[in-house]
């Protein structure tokens, strides 16, 4: 007997179906935990009695150094997981060291063909890098691509913005140059390779530091310098102006903040010196700066941070500045940049005595001085108070204390010329 809404006026219970599970799809292999092979503890597992004997063939000395690299960079590959951006970053080392990564068509070689070839025949097929016999006459040196492609290629052409991204360029070609030696791939290059290692390692702190100071632009104290005696911010100020950053609230510096900032960080970090100096030629009206022509920027020689005493000199006078120290430093040319055009005279006078060079002393806040290290570059426009000091404005450019520049860049992705078909009607004209 049935009831309906008629017969008793409530709803029927309709009965709910019990959900149905969702099956689990299988998790992609980069998801199992498996290692990656660029772990901080990583290290090859130790290879068979058999496998040794192969690779004492396979690497032996005898053979072309192309085609050992050419074997050790495909079972390198072969023998790690490497995600998207990581690949990308140690394709372009391979590239900037002159070997081609693009991919290859299988000449000829079909699955068919494939069945029938060991594994070692079908790695090579399948690899997609391989070096230009024509580079086999080229010197080899494994610290100075290292270097170059650390420090004047990758910082450009990735931006790294965080230490991760870094470490993830450092650790990649580490690994890569550790799986060399414990191969014994190229032992003729050993001390080289050891070296280019070490390379990685100062590459992986100082890139991160240059990150951060170029990021910071510019500090308080040399922003005042501009102001006041010279200077980018000086053509742009503008007095009792009162606009208000929308990023982080700061209100635009004035002249009198200027000069307070100024006054504290060289009664603080300064010598009496530079202080009394600078005051004598301020109330006398010859206090002047000038920019310093045909210098790239400076190199940093030396980090002077201020005692306990003068950091509570400035939280109990002045705990709205940030506290200033020292940065020493020396003229820098960048290699990288195209020479100054000089006139005959100073072409001879610098070819006589060399490059002129000049000791810097700077001041700046201690937040931005904690990025820099003996042997940094700092890209940037210099001035020169005729009191005993300098100041920079923003940073363009920081380069690392093993910052090579190469031309290898140039020569990515270069393929040699070949001469084009004659038209027809030029065949015709010539035989004429």
């Amino acid at each position: 007997m049935t009831t309906n809404l008629e017969d008793t006026g409530k709803p029927a219970l309709v009965p709910i179906p019990a959900p149905k599970k969702k099956k689990r799809g299988k998790r992609p292999k980069s998801k199992k935990g498996k290692p990656t092979g660029f772990e901080e503890y990583y290290v090859d597992a130790p290879i068979t009695a058999e496998e040794h004997e192969f690779e004492l063939d396979l690497y032996h000395v005898s053979r072309p150094i192309t085609h050992r690299l050419e074997n050790g960079i495909l079972r390198f590959s072969k023998n790690r997981r490497m995600e998207p951006d990581r690949l990308e970053v140690f394709n372009k080392y391979l590239q900037y060291g002159g070997i081609d990564v693009s991919p290859k068509m299988f000449a000829g070689v079909d699955e068919r063909g494939m069945k029938e070839m060991d594994k070692e025949d079908i790695l090579l097929a399948r690899g997609n890098t391989s070096i230009n016999q024509g580079h086999s006459k080229l010197m080899i040196d494994f610290n100075a691509v290292v270097k170059g492609y650390l420090t004047s290629y990758f910082p450009f052409y990735f931006n790294p913005f965080t230490e991760d991204m870094i470490k993830l360029a450092t650790v990649t070609i580490r690994s890569f140059l550790s799986y060399l030696l414990y191969h014994d791939v190229c032992p003729e290059y050993r001390e080289n390779i050891e070296e280019a290692r070490k390379s990685c390692d100062v590459a992986t702190g100082e890139l991160w530091k240059n990150q951060q100071l170029t990021a910071e632009g510019t500090d308080d104290f040399n922003k005042a310098c501009s102001i006041l005696f010279g200077g980018f911010e000086q053509e742009l100020y503008i007095e009792d102006n009162q606009w208000k950053s929308p990023q982080d609230g700061k209100v635009h510096m004035t002249r009198q903040i200027a000069q307070k900032v100024v006054r504290f960080g060289l009664g603080v970090a300064g010598t009496d010196d530079v202080a009394s100096t600078f005051q004598h030629k301020a109330v006398s009206g010859t206090l002047t700066a000038k920019k310093l022509q045909d210098i790239h920027g400076f190199e940093v020689t030396g980090v002077h941070f201020l005692d306990n005493n003068a950091q509570q000199f400035y939280q109990d006078q002045a705990p709205d500045l940030h506290p200033v120290g020292i940065l020493y430093g020396r003229t820098y040319y960048d290699p990288a940049e195209p020479e100054y055009d000089l006139s005959p005279e100073e072409r001879e006078a610098w070819a006589k005595n060399g490059l002129p060079v000049q000791k810097f002393t700077f001041f700046l806040e201690e937040r931005l001085l904690k990025h820099c290290y003996p042997g940094m570059k700092i890209i940037a426009n210099v001035w020169e108070l005729n009191c005993g000091f300098h100041y920079f404005e923003e940073v363009i450019r920081a380069y690392g204390s093993i910052y090579t520049p190469l031309a290898n860049e140039l020569m990515m992705g270069w393929k040699k010329p070949r001469s084009l078909p004659a038209k027809k009607d030029q065949v015709e004209s010539e035989a004429e």
